[in-house]
């Protein structure tokens, strides 16, 4: 498949290829400038190019680019999980805890991302975020970051003013750091979390929107199995949203499962005590959704 990547500021996303522009009865959604994505050539109308992708979306080639195929990144990290799907991607997260990195040996182990802690709550921004994003950008890593969620009604007193805050919070530490190029991640893992079923979906779904609403992107939530099937009722609507799972007691991807909502997941943090170099422990990861890459 083709490698391609967004030229233009916006690009629709199509479900069937359209006799004219002024169409919008089949449009999917939206692309942004600098999205990449894998793609077939399937036909040429009076419009130009349209490419489809992985999902069947398709997309006009006036908006593309097409790239070169990336380099076969060879893995050299120990204890990998068996049953890893196809063409997936490693990564590591980070925060202040980690302290001064050996980017060197991070790069060589054939990682291809990492996941940066920015803020948690509100008023604790990470000390290391621009220092980590600004390195890893250099060694052409990808980026993302993430944010610790503090659910409760500690901002502003109600549930829809703390997530709010929080979204806030995020939103414009990103802006003040390296362009990001993976989805923001809401970090949901505070046991003390005192918020009802009924409040933490509703404090969640406040932070994605208003996330969507201040980016036009979609942000990722990170969480458990366990901790989300005791804190959501089973008819939650978080489904539609891509999961990044830690689970570290078994190596085989095939047996992962997702809390109770989600079909599939798109990352999963299969250790904390990853070795890489001389480094300290690294949660490392596993990315499985191409069309982030």
């Amino acid at each position: 498949m083709a490698q391609l990547i967004v030229n233009v500021n916006r690009l629709n996303r199509r479900s069937k290829i359209p006799a004219s522009f002024p169409d919008k009865l089949n449009i999917l959604g939206i692309v942004l400038k600098g999205f990449r994505f894998e793609s077939v050539e399937e036909t040429t109308n009076a419009l130009g190019k349209w490419y489809k992708d992985r999902e069947n979306a398709y997309y006009w080639s006036g908006g593309l680019t097409a790239l070169d195929a990336p380099p076969t990144i060879s893995i050299k990290i120990q204890d990998l999980p068996i049953n890893l799907p196809s063409e997936y991607k490693v990564g590591i997260d980070i925060s202040h805890h980690n302290g001064i990195i050996n980017w060197d040996a991070v790069k060589t182990a054939g990682t291809s991302f990492v996941y940066i802690k920015i803020s948690e709550g509100v008023g604790t921004p990470d000390k290391m975020a621009k220092q980590n994003a600004g390195t890893a950008k250099k060694l052409g890593l990808k980026i993302g970051y993430y944010h610790f969620c503090h659910p409760d009604t500690r901002s502003g007193g109600t549930v829809i003013s703390d997530a709010t805050a929080e979204a806030d919070e995020a939103v414009n530490l990103v802006r003040t750091l390296s362009t990001p190029d993976l989805p923001l991640v809401l970090d949901l893992e505070n046991e003390n979390m005192p918020l009802n079923k009924s409040d933490f979906l509703q404090w969640i779904e406040t932070f994605i929107d208003r996330v969507i609403n201040k980016t036009e992107t979609e942000p990722m939530i990170y969480s458990g199995k366990a901790y989300l099937d005791a804190r959501l009722s089973p008819n939650h609507s978080l489904g539609k949203y891509r999961i990044w799972i830690p689970r570290y007691e078994m190596n085989d991807a095939q047996k992962l499962r997702c809390p109770v909502g989600w079909t599939d997941w798109t990352m999963w943090q299969y250790t904390e005590h990853g070795k890489i170099g001389i480094n300290p422990d690294f949660d490392i990861n596993i990315l499985k959704d191409k069309s982030l890459f």
